[in-house]
């Protein structure tokens, strides 16, 4: 810009809020969803009615594999270590995510009816840098079945190889895990007992709950994260009172693991969770996630806070539930014209 005196000076930019491209970053949660919903009409036909959770399985490979740097290989397959023997059974799993530039690929398992994304890779341990669940729907069964598979891999979780060991038995320090659920149906609103399964995960090195990219009925754009907190006391669930059903909010009742020390599950939904559960996973992967931080400004946005911003309303504050301190920044608060952001 230029100055009085005709003198050109810097404008320094400044982060906004919405931030620019939140709306279109949301269009890969579209793409998802709609190939999920003809998958599910079309599996309505067959006998056994599995072929949309295939469906939902291939698509967020397609989805990781272009949105994350392309260091990063996604694949479904297998996890191999020298540490386990020829007589260990080697779990298939939706969704590895692992180092293909340094990675060897061990096998390959080619299926004729899928695409490349469809084929199965075994991939030696030390490369893996996370694994994700897919699930159709968000209930109690859904969730312990996919922390039922994710515990298949307890025995490359139990130790941290040492930086100078050659021969690497075990996953990395910077491993982590969760899982995907495409929706929270009507007839689940109201099951505290699939929030509660959640707290089952937390003895898993490494896993960080999820989200769900949709809530059966809602009008906006919702992505539901599945996240931990803490408190120092005990926390009576949302659901008991009867008022706050999962397709608005979620916490579990806690479950204490020390002295002062209560863990909870949330479910908190908003437009911009689902770009900051995909930034999160980059930051996770990468070894340089924070709890309590944002990992990124980028899709961060929702249609209230543009709103509010089109009318220069100056702050929107979001607030914890009572009682709990956040395990993975639930709080925030929002200065809409300043660009200001906290977490």
């Amino acid at each position: 810009m230029l100055s009085g005196r005709g003198v050109f000076v810097e404008s320094k930019l400044r982060i906004e809020v919405p931030s620019q491209g939140w709306q279109q970053i949301l269009t890969a949660r579209k793409e998802m969803l709609d190939a999920y919903d003809r998958a599910r009409e079309q599996s309505r036909s067959h006998e056994v009615e599995t072929y949309h959770g295939n469906v939902a399985e291939a698509v967020c490979r397609k989805w990781l594999a272009n949105f994350l740097p392309k260091r990063y290989g996604v694949t479904s397959g297998y996890v191999v270590s020298p540490g386990l023997s020829s007589s260990d059974k080697t779990p298939h799993f939706d969704v590895i995510i692992y180092d293909q530039l340094e990675s060897p690929i061990l096998w390959i398992e080619d299926n004729p009816d899928n695409s490349s994304q469809g084929r199965s890779l075994a991939i030696p341990v030390e490369y893996v840098r996370a694994i994700l669940e897919i699930k159709a729907a968000f209930s109690a069964k859904t969730v312990r079945d996919s922390l039922d598979h994710l515990r298949d891999l307890s025995p490359l979780l139990q130790h941290v190889d040492a930086s100078t060991d050659r021969y690497k038995l075990h996953l990395p320090p910077t491993f982590c895990c969760g899982s995907i659920f495409f929706e929270l149906r009507q007839t689940e609103a109201n099951s505290e007992a699939a929030l509660s399964a959640l707290i089952g995960g937390v003895g898993l090195r490494g896993y960080f709950g999820g989200v769900i990219l949709r809530g059966e009925g809602h009008t906006l754009p919702h992505t539901a994260r599945l996240s931990f907190a803490q408190s120092t006391t005990p926390v009576e669930d949302t659901l008991r009172s009867g008022k706050t059903p999962l397709h608005e909010f979620g916490m579990s009742k806690s479950v204490q693991l020390a002295d002062n020390l209560h863990i909870v599950s949330m479910l908190k939904w908003a437009e911009s969770e689902f770009a900051q559960f995909a930034f999160d996973l980059i930051a996770m992967i990468q070894g340089n996630y924070e709890i309590g931080r944002l990992s990124s400004f980028y899709g961060l946005g929702g249609t209230f806070h543009q709103m509010m911003k089109d009318c220069g309303a100056t702050v929107i504050t979001l607030n914890s539930p009572p009682g709990a301190e956040p395990g993975a920044g639930p709080e925030r608060s929002v200065s809409a014209n300043s660009g200001d952001y906290e977490r």
